[in-house]
């Protein structure tokens, strides 16, 4: 995987982001991963899809434990991505991989290579992208964390018009800011859900 250049302006509001979301309470992250969760699933992109890819998120992100168990009840199925040999995969969750789960250096879970499960792309693709990010904005640009993972997957998905999924994005507030510094390889998430 090439090295992408740092870009010093990304990279100093990768900082003030991850300043802003260090001051939120564990009480407050709570309140807006509930209002965020609530209108996630009720989102018409959710309600109309059955195979989700989404993050394990960490204490620093939205709380997606509870849409994993959301897409479970509705029958439909969960992909988290493993990253491995500079390529990200999205593979299929099953009952009780949250347990069993190692967490990379990153402190991010993801199966191990142990752990054989459906590859979404080889199985039936992907209807719905619900995609991690540091900063959004309303109009969809996105600063992720400097991997360029998803900016890769999701160009690669949407090569197909046709089989391209829906990807959605789902922040606290304060990552959602007015405008963001985006280079031609950075792909825009068709909706940002946050609680206010």
């Amino acid at each position: 995987m090439s090295k992408i250049t740092p870009d010093p302006a990304k990279a100093a509001l990768r900082d003030e982001i991850a300043a802003k979301i260090a001051t939120l309470t564990t009480e407050e992250k709570k309140r807006q991963s509930e209002i965020v969760y609530k209108k996630l699933i009720n989102h018409p992109f959710y309600k109309s899809a059955n195979r989700i890819s989404l993050f394990m998120s960490t204490d620093q992100e939205i709380n997606t434990a509870p849409i994993i168990d959301n897409i479970r009840s509705r029958g439909a199925a969960a992909f988290v991505p493993q990253y491995a040999g500079g390529r990200m995969r999205m593979l299929r969750m099953e009952l009780g991989d949250e347990e069993v789960m190692p967490q990379t250096r990153h402190g991010i879970q993801q199966h191990s290579k142990e752990q054989v499960r459906d590859d979404a792309l080889e199985s039936g693709g992907l209807d719905l992208i619900i995609a991690p990010g540091v900063a959004f904005t309303r109009s969809g640009d996105r600063l992720g964390h400097g991997g360029g993972y998803y900016d890769k997957f999701i160009t690669g998905l949407r090569a197909d018009p046709a089989t391209a999924p829906k990807v959605v994005a789902v922040a606290f507030d304060c990552q959602v800011v007015p405008e963001l510094p985006v280079a031609d390889h950075d792909q825009k998430v068709d909706d940002v859900v946050f609680a206010d």
